[in-house]
């Protein structure tokens, strides 16, 4: 019986251990990013929208494209869902971390 309390013990400081290290991951990648200077968005993965008048939306940091059709369009990104509605909507250009979409944008909306 007091092997397996030994075992939980271990078990339960290496969940601490890691979490520690984690937050430490965090800290020394806001560092890199700082001393490269990298925007936020790419050392954290996080999501960066651009519109331009209501024309063009381009989106950095996405993952998948959830629903597509010419009046909307469904984005989810590391932490957001992004849609947008409108009229003749089309992507325009399109890479493994950006979008462009390209049409009459009539709103865009995001959910966490």
């Amino acid at each position: 019986m007091k092997s397996n309390s030994k075992e939980k013990k271990k078990w339960y400081k290496s969940i601490i251990k890691n979490i520690k290290q984690k937050g430490n991951l965090d800290e020394a990648k806001n560092k890199f990013s700082d001393f490269l200077e990298l925007p936020p968005e790419v050392a954290n993965n996080s999501t960066k929208i651009s519109i331009i008048e209501d024309s063009d939306v381009l989106i950095e940091g996405y993952k998948q494209i959830i629903d597509y059709y010419e009046d909307y369009i469904k984005i989810r990104t590391q932490n957001l869902d992004v849609v947008i509605d409108g009229k003749g909507l089309d992507i325009k250009e399109i890479t493994d971390y950006e979008l462009v979409i390209s049409g009459t944008i009539y709103s865009l909306n995001y959910k966490k």
